[in-house]
């Protein structure tokens, strides 16, 4: 795998991030493949917290959770602004059209007209990436959340 293609795929990642905290589903969808996988387990728990299948799939619950339709996610405040920095993106794979990464998560939140970022989520995410015609994308992207 050639640089360009892991500054590529480090680039989907950052793109992941800055679409969920601009609520924007349809350019967080983009990041997935046709048919992938979303998942999100919190610690001690076996089954995944979040299933979501196809990028149809995925692109509805970020639309549901950005309005706060889903059951414990908060509903919106037009003040609220959510930061999520991923960061140290390890390959743990690189094989042709196919590659594996790892990657920490740290997001903050600054609510209710604060001026100050409070910790919200850390986590690591699993991801395993596909080379499509439109670039790299992810096919499965796992987060392990640290909170319970």
């Amino acid at each position: 795998m050639s640089a360009d293609d892991r500054l590529e795929i480090m680039e989907m990642v950052a793109r992941y991030a800055y679409a969920w905290d601009e609520k924007n589903a349809q350019a967080y969808a983009a990041c997935f493949t046709e048919e992938a996988e979303l998942e999100v387990y919190t610690r001690g728990r076996e089954a995944p917290a979040i299933s979501e299948r196809g990028r149809d799939a995925i692109e509805s619950w970020a639309r549901r959770s950005h309005s706060g339709e889903i059951e414990g996610m908060r509903p919106p405040d037009p003040l609220e602004r959510t930061r999520h920095a991923p960061g140290g993106v390890v390959f743990d794979a690189l094989e042709g059209d196919t590659a594996q990464t790892r990657a920490m998560l740290f997001e903050t939140r600054v609510a209710g007209g604060r001026s100050t970022a409070v910790p919200q989520i850390s986590g690591v995410y699993t991801d395993e990436w596909r080379r499509t015609p439109d670039g790299w994308r992810l096919s499965r992207r796992v987060l392990h959340m640290d909170r319970q």
